[in-house]
């Protein structure tokens, strides 16, 4: 029995709930303001917008979480994301373009975890 590691999912996936994906995914992703969770080994291709997204598989596109980014320890970021708030854990890839825009006049934070 697998846990989805072998679903792929190609076009848009939209919603207004938080989300988990253990399998592949080639297209748009948008949960407004929910928490979007990329399990180990998932992969998503495309551009994503969420409120939380927390990566521990892989993403390449263009991701923004409007209210926080983690990058677990075997997170693969590649492309351009966008958040006030970014976290990431020692062993993560990020290879990204970043951008983090002050959010309710509070200045942007980035932490890094060893």
């Amino acid at each position: 029995m697998t846990n989805g590691q072998s679903i792929v999912i190609k076009g848009e996936i939209s919603g207004a709930e938080d989300l988990v994906i253990a399998g592949r995914v080639e297209g748009t992703i948008n949960l407004d303001g929910c928490v979007l969770t990329l399990a180990p080994g998932s992969k998503v291709v495309g551009d994503v917008s969420a409120g939380t997204v927390i990566v521990s598989g892989e993403i390449d596109g263009t991701l923004v979480a409007t209210k926080r980014l983690e990058a677990r320890s075997t997170a693969v970021i590649k492309g351009e994301l966008t958040t006030p708030v970014l976290l990431v854990v020692e062993g993560a890839t990020v290879c990204a373009e970043v951008e983090m825009p002050t959010r309710d006049a509070r200045k942007p934070q980035l932490a890094v975890a060893v």
